[in-house]
C-alpha cells in the first residue's frame, strides 16, 4: 500500500503526486524546478546561523520541524542541498499538484493536506497530520508554510504546533532573504528569485510544545509566530531591508 493509501486518499502516490495530473501541470513543475536548480547554481548565500545550520544538515531526518512564509516557497532549496530528504505540507487543490511536482522534483516528498483543515477532516488536516507523523518516522525533515494554502498571508495556524506537541519535536523558525526577484500576483505575493541573487537565512529560535490543551496551543502559536517574524527580520535587514517590496 502507498503512503498515500494508508492516508486514506487514494488520489496521490507515495510521493504525493496524482498519477493523472494533466501533462502541462507535469512540463510546467519539471520547467520550474530547473529553474530552481540554475539560480541555486549561481546564488550567493550566507547562513546567519552556520554551527546551527551545520547541525541540522548533519541530523538524521525527523529531528526538526522547520517553519517558514509561504511567499518565500522558493527560497529554502538555496540553502539544503537534494540530498538532505524532506516532505513538505501541500495542499489538495489543483494548484497545489504544481507545488507537489516541483517539491518532488527536487528529490523531496509531498504530503496532501491543509494547515487550515488540521483541527477536521474537510481539507484533510488530520490526515496530513498523520502523514507528517509517518514522514518524521521515515526520516524525512519536516517543512510547513503554516500560513498556507491560502492565507492570511503572514498569519500563522496551529498546524505546526498541534504536529510538535504531538511529536515531541521542536520548531525551527527559517528567516529567508534574497537581494534580486519579482512577486507573483498571489494571495501571498510569492517571491521568484532572479539568477546571480544573495540570499540570506536566518533561524529563530526552536520552540517545543508539550501541553495539548487549547491555551497552550495558542500560546505555542503566538510565541511561534513572534520568533517567525524575528527571524525574517534578521534576514532582511542582512540585505538592508526591512522587508519584501
Amino acid at each position: 500500500m502507498t503512503a498515500a493509501g494508508k492516508a486514506g486518499d487514494p488520489r496521490f502516490d507515495a510521493r504525493g503526486c496524482n498519477p493523472n495530473a494533466p501533462l502541462l501541470i507535469r512540463l510546467a513543475a519539471s520547467s520550474l524546478a530547473g529553474y530552481l536548480r540554475f539560480v541555486s547554481a549561481t546564488a550567493r548565500v550566507e547562513i546567519l546561523e552556520p554551527g546551527f545550520h551545520a547541525g541540522v544538515l548533519a541530523s538524521p531526518g525527523g529531528a526538526y520541524i522547520g517553519v517558514f512564509w509561504h511567499r518565500n516557497l522558493s527560497l529554502p532549496y538555496m540553502f539544503y542541498r537534494e540530498s538532505v530528504p524532506r516532505a513538505c505540507l501541500v495542499s489538495r487543490s489543483r494548484d497545489g499538484e504544481l507545488l507537489a511536482r516541483i517539491v518532488v522534483s527536487l528529490n523531496s516528498r509531498a504530503v496532501r493536506g491543509s494547515s487550515s483543515g488540521a483541527g477536521g477532516r474537510s481539507k484533510g488536516g488530520a490526515a496530513a497530520l498523520l502523514g507528517l507523523k509517518r514522514a518524521i518516522e521515515e526520516g524525512f525533515h519536516l517543512v510547513i508554510t503554516p500560513d498556507g494554502p491560502k492565507g492570511p498571508p503572514e498569519r500563522l495556524k496551529p498546524g505546526a504546533i498541534l504536529l510538535a506537541a504531538m511529536t515531541g519535536l521542536p520548531v525551527v523558525p527559517l528567516g529567508l532573504a534574497a537581494s534580486w526577484y519579482f512577486r507573483l500576483p498571489t494571495w501571498d505575493g510569492t517571491i521568484v528569485p532572479l539568477p546571480f541573487s544573495r540570499f540570506v537565512l536566518s533561524y529563530g529560535e526552536p520552540l517545543r510544545v508539550t501541553d495539548h490543551g487549547d491555551a497552550a496551543i495558542e500560546a505555542g502559536r503566538a510565541e511561534l509566530e513572534r520568533r517567525l517574524w524575528e527571524a525574517e527580520a534578521r534576514a532582511w535587514a542582512r540585505l538592508n531591508r526591512t522587508g519584501p517590496r
